[in-house]
C-alpha cells in the first residue's frame, strides 16, 4: 500500500506526464499544419508557374529567331520598301529577351547552372541589340546589310539553342529538387500525423483512466456524504434524546422553586427562587435551541404552522424575561401595529424563538435602559419559494423589530453577523463567532424564507429587523385598516401627557396609546406640562419630579385627572393619587388600565 508521500508524489508525476502530453500534441499539430501549408501554399504555386513560363519563353526566344532568319532569307526586290515588317519581327524576338530578363522568370532561372544562362542570355541580347542598326539600315532600303544580317543570326543561333538546352536543363533540376521537397515534407507529415495519432491515443486512454477514478470518487464521496449524514442524524437523535430525558428533572427543578417562591420566607429565598426558575428556563431554552439546530442541520427541521393571537404569543416571550429585566433594571415595551390582524396563521414556536433570541442578544449588550418588541407589516416582497398552507388564502409579510439602547455590538460580532449562515460552514464556528442564539435566529429566519437585518450604533444600542411571511384566511385578508372604534368608545378622543426623556421609550408608548385612540402630548426634561387640562398623566422617566416635588402632581390629582405612572419613586411617593403601571409595558396591561380609568 502506497504511503501518503508516494501518492501524492505519484499524482504530481501523473499531472506532469498530463501536460506534457498536452504540449507534445499542440506542438505537433502545429508542425504538421504548418508543413501542410509551406507544400500546399500559394508560393510553391507562384514557383511553379514561374518555371513553366521560363521554358516558354525560351522555346518562343528560338523559334522567334527561326522566324526571323527565315523571314530576312526570304525578303527579295518586290518586298521592298518593307513598312516596318522587320522592325516588328525584331522587336518581337526581343521582347522574348526582356520576358527572360525580368520578373520571376529572371529571379528563376539566375540559379540554372550557376549563372551560365544568364551569360548566354546577356549574350543573345548583346548580339541582338548590335543588329538595330542594320535593321534600320535594311528597313530604309538598304540590302547590302541584309547578308551580314542573316549571317550573324546564323553565327548566334547556336547560342541560342545552348541556352534553351541550358533552360531545360536547369528546369528538370528544378522540378526534382522540387518533387524531392515535396516528398520530404510528405514523409514529415505522415510521420507527424501517426505521432499525433499516438499521442491521442495515450490522451484518450488517460482520460477513460481519469474518468473511471473521477467515478470512482464521486462512489467514494457519495458514501462519505451519506456517513456524514448519518452522523449528523446520530448527533440530532442524540441532542433529541438529550432534550427528553433532561426536560423531566428540569421541570421539576422550575416547580420547586416555584413552589418556594410561593411559600412564605425570607426574601433571600424568594431571590434564590426566583434564581433557580431563570436558570432552568434558560437551560430548557438552550437545550430546545440546540435540538432545533441539530434538526436543520440533518434536514429534519419542519414547519408547524397554526392559527392564534398574535398578541398573546408576543407578550407571552417578553414576560418571559421580566425577571432578568427586573434584577439588571431594564425596562421593556412591547408594540403591535393595529394594521396587523390579531390572528395569524405561522409556525408559533419559531415565531417565539425568534423573538427570543433577539431579546437573549439585547440583554447580553444592555446594562441600562430600555428595550423595545415591535411587530408590523413589513414592505418587502413576498418570496417566490413560499407556498401558503393549505386551510390559508393569502401570503403578507410581518416585521419583528427588537431595539435596545446599551452599548452595541463589537466590530468583529458584526463582521461575523454579515456573513450568510446558510453557507456550508463548520457548525461549532458558527456558533463560537455569533452564540447559539444569533445562530439559531439567522437560520431559522432563512429557513422561514426571511430576512434578517441589523443597526449598530456604538455606546447607544442596535436594533435587529426581521422580515417573514405569515398567513391569513380570507375573511381576514380584507383588513388593510384598523377599524376606527365607534365615538361612544371612553378612549377616542381622550388627550394624554406623556413624561418620559427616554425617547425610545416614550415613541413607542405613544404608538401604543395611539392604538387606543387617544392623543398624546410627550414632555421631556427641561419642559413643563402646559396649562391645558389633559385627560390623564402617564409619568415616566424624569428628573423634574425631584425638582418640583410632587406639587404639580396633587394640583393636577385635585383637579380630578387621573395619573398613571411606571416610575417606582413616583408611585412610592404619590401611591394614594398614581395608578402604578408594570415592565413590561404590555398592550394589553396599558389598554385594561386606560379602559378603566375612562370608564
Amino acid at each position: 500500500m502506497l504511503l501518503p508521500k508516494q501518492k501524492a508524489w505519484l499524482s504530481s508525476f501523473r499531472k506532469t506526464v498530463l501536460y506534457a502530453f498536452i504540449t507534445l500534441i499542440i506542438t505537433i499539430s502545429i508542425s504538421l499544419f504548418g508543413i501542410i501549408t509551406y507544400t500546399n501554399g500559394s508560393a510553391k504555386d507562384n514557383s511553379r508557374r514561374a518555371f513553366e513560363s521560363s521554358l516558354w519563353c525560351a522555346l518562343q526566344l528560338q523559334i522567334q529567331s527561326y522566324r526571323l532568319l527565315d523571314y530576312l532569307i526570304e525578303l527579295d526586290e518586290s518586298a521592298f520598301p518593307l513598312g516596318g515588317d522587320a522592325f516588328f519581327e525584331y522587336d518581337l524576338l526581343m521582347s522574348r529577351v526582356d520576358l527572360l530578363r525580368e520578373g520571376e522568370i529572371g529571379s528563376l532561372i539566375r540559379n540554372f547552372e550557376e549563372g551560365r544562362v544568364v551569360k548566354h542570355l546577356n549574350l543573345i541580347n548583346g548580339e541582338l541589340e548590335l543588329l538595330s542598326f542594320n535593321i534600320s539600315k535594311l528597313e530604309q532600303g538598304d540590302t547590302s546589310y541584309l547578308t551580314n544580317i542573316i549571317e550573324r543570326i546564323q553565327r548566334l543561333q547556336p547560342k541560342i539553342d545552348e541556352f534553351v538546352s541550358l533552360v531545360n536543363k536547369g528546369s528538370t533540376e528544378y522540378i526534382d529538387k522540387d518533387h524531392k521537397n515535396f516528398e520530404h515534407s510528405l514523409s514529415a507529415i505522415q510521420v507527424l500525423s501517426m505521432a499525433l495519432l499516438i499521442c491521442l491515443l495515450l490522451l484518450s486512454f488517460f482520460t477513460v483512466k481519469a474518468l473511471i477514478e473521477l467515478q470512482k470518487s464521486l462512489k467514494e464521496t457519495n458514501k462519505l456524504k451519506a456517513g456524514m449524514q448519518a452522523v449528523h442524524e446520530d448527533k440530532a437523535n442524540m441532542l433529541s434524546f438529550i432534550h427528553q430525558e433532561l426536560r423531566s428533572p428540569i421541570h421539576a427543578i422550575l416547580g420547586i422553586a416555584q413552589t418556594v417562591k410561593n411559600t412564605p420566607s425570607a426574601q433571600s429565598s424568594t431571590e434564590l427562587s426566583e434564581h433557580i426558575e431563570d436558570a432552568g428556563d434558560q437551560l430548557l431554552q438552550s437545550i430546545e435551541m440546540f435540538s432545533d439546530l441539530a434538526q436543520i442541520e440533518t434536514n429534519r427541521f419542519s414547519l408547524l404552522h397554526t392559527t392564534d393571537n398574535l398578541q398573546k404569543h408576543v407578550e407571552a416571550c417578553l414576560t418571559q424575561f421580566e425577571s432578568q429585566m427586573a434584577r439588571k433594571g431594564l425596562q421593556s415595551i412591547v408594540y403591535i401595529d393595529p394594521l396587523l390582524p390579531k390572528d395569524i396563521t405561522i409556525d408559533f414556536n419559531r415565531f417565539k424563538e425568534i423573538i427570543i433570541s433577539l431579546l437573549q442578544n439585547a440583554l447580553t449588550h444592555t446594562p441600562s435602559g430600555s428595550i423595545s418588541v415591535q411587530i408590523r407589516p413589513s414592505i418587502l416582497a413576498i418570496p417566490l419559494m413560499t407556498t401558503p398552507p393549505a386551510s390559508t388564502q393569502e401570503t403578507r409579510m410581518l416585521q419583528i423589530a427588537v431595539k435596545d439602547t446599551g452599548l452595541g455590538m463589537s466590530e468583529q460580532l458584526q463582521e461575523n453577523l454579515r456573513m450568510n449562515p446558510m453557507l456550508p460552514q463548520d457548525e461549532e464556528s458558527i456558533l463560537r463567532r455569533i452564540g447559539l442564539n444569533l445562530t439559531l435566529c439567522n437560520k431559522l429566519v432563512k429557513y422561514m424564507n426571511g430576512e434578517i437585518h441589523f443597526y449598530n450604533t456604538p455606546k447607544k444600542g442596535c436594533e435587529f429587523w426581521v422580515d417573514i411571511p405569515y398567513y391569513v384566511e380570507r375573511d381576514v385578508s380584507q383588513i388593510d385598516k384598523p377599524k376606527k372604534e365607534p365615538s361612544h368608545q371612553p378612549c377616542v378622543n381622550r388627550h394624554v401627557f406623556l413624561i418620559e426623556e427616554d425617547s425610545h421609550l416614550a415613541k413607542v408608548l405613544s404608538n401604543q396609546l395611539a392604538t387606543l385612540g387617544l392623543k398624546v402630548t410627550l414632555f421631556k426634561e427641561g419642559s413643563s406640562p402646559s396649562k391645558e387640562k389633559p385627560d390623564a398623566i402617564i409619568l415616566g422617566n424624569s428628573t423634574c419630579l425631584e425638582r418640583d416635588g410632587f406639587d404639580m402632581m396633587e394640583q393636577r390629582k385635585k383637579q380630578g385627572i387621573p395619573i398613571l405612572s411606571y416610575s417606582i419613586n413616583a408611585v412610592k411617593q404619590g401611591e394614594q393619587y398614581i395608578t402604578p403601571l408594570s415592565f413590561p409595558l404590555l398592550q394589553s396591561q396599558i389598554e385594561k388600565k386606560i379602559t378603566q380609568l375612562f370608564k
